[in-house]
């Protein structure tokens, strides 16, 4: 049984973003009030490189629309690294076809705020008219920043793992349970995948939608674009409906990407 969870790294941490912006859904002064503090926290001026360049992302998304924003807390974060260690090594328990393609498809669990570091802010983002959740997570690589030569080699078996599926997994089926129907029966997934580049790093674009059903509005889209800057590894994701396959939100991403890595120089 493949849990959603595992599909991509949005995924893996989808339950930060709820948390976040669940506490931030009223357009009320006191709630706005409370994320301009936020942003003034990640941006000042004895703040790590990782909460300025969450703050320079931040600060753009929010100047693009995205007015519900909220840091995770260390407890989120904690919760959202103690899931993904007890999800680790259970590709085998995929039912991919072909199966060649779920060791790729597992090793994309992974995003910044999983690496071996101890440095690392994520911050969530959404808007009212836009029915799906962005987020800027950044971590630190070297020792220098916080990180570690650990952190390094995760950086790049994901950036392998992104190679791989864009190449050669980029049109697979996948079995998904489905708690709306009896004894979590499974059901046939298409997922789709391509590459993406842009002058602010690289990244994925992938949809995921019922085999025999594609238009029964269950599909999800995914948008990842990262880089690595001066010790720290950066990644904006989005995950929602399929606007996000739109030029628009590569544009989108790609901005909110640019904003965070300028705060690193």
């Amino acid at each position: 049984m493949i849990k959603t969870a595992r599909l991509t790294t949005t995924l893996a941490v989808v339950t930060v973003a709820v948390l976040g912006l669940s506490a931030c859904a009223n357009d009320d002064e006191p709630a706005a009030n409370g994320q301009n503090n936020q942003l003034e926290q990640l941006m000042a001026t004895d703040a790590s490189g990782d909460q300025r360049a969450a703050g320079g992302a931040t600060s753009m998304a929010m100047e693009l629309g995205f007015d519900q924003v909220q840091s995770a807390s260390d407890d989120e974060l904690a919760s959202v690294r103690d899931n993904a260690e007890e999800r680790a090594g259970t590709a085998d328990d995929m039912t991919v076809d072909p199966q060649s393609c779920a060791a790729p498809i597992a090793e994309l669990d992974w995003s910044p705020i999983l690496a071996s570091s101890e440095s690392m802010t994520r911050v969530d983002f959404g808007t009212s008219n836009f029915m799906g959740a962005g987020s800027i997570e950044v971590a630190g690589i070297t020792e220098e920043t916080g990180g570690s030569a650990q952190a390094a080699d995760e950086v790049a078996a994901h950036q392998q793992a992104v190679e791989e599926i864009t190449t050669n997994c980029n049109d697979i089926t996948m079995m998904l349970a489905d708690d709306s129907e009896p004894d979590w029966a499974e059901l046939e997934y298409t997922f789709t995948a391509e590459s993406v580049e842009t002058e602010a790093g690289s990244g994925l674009l992938w949809q995921r939608y019922p085999t025999e059903d594609p238009d029964s509005g269950q599909s999800t889209t995914a948008l990842t674009l990262m880089t690595e800057h001066e010790g720290y590894v950066l990644m904006v994701a989005f995950i929602g409906g399929e606007e996000i396959a739109d030029e628009e939100f590569t544009d989108i991403t790609e901005a909110i990407l640019s904003s965070a890595t300028a705060q690193l120089d």
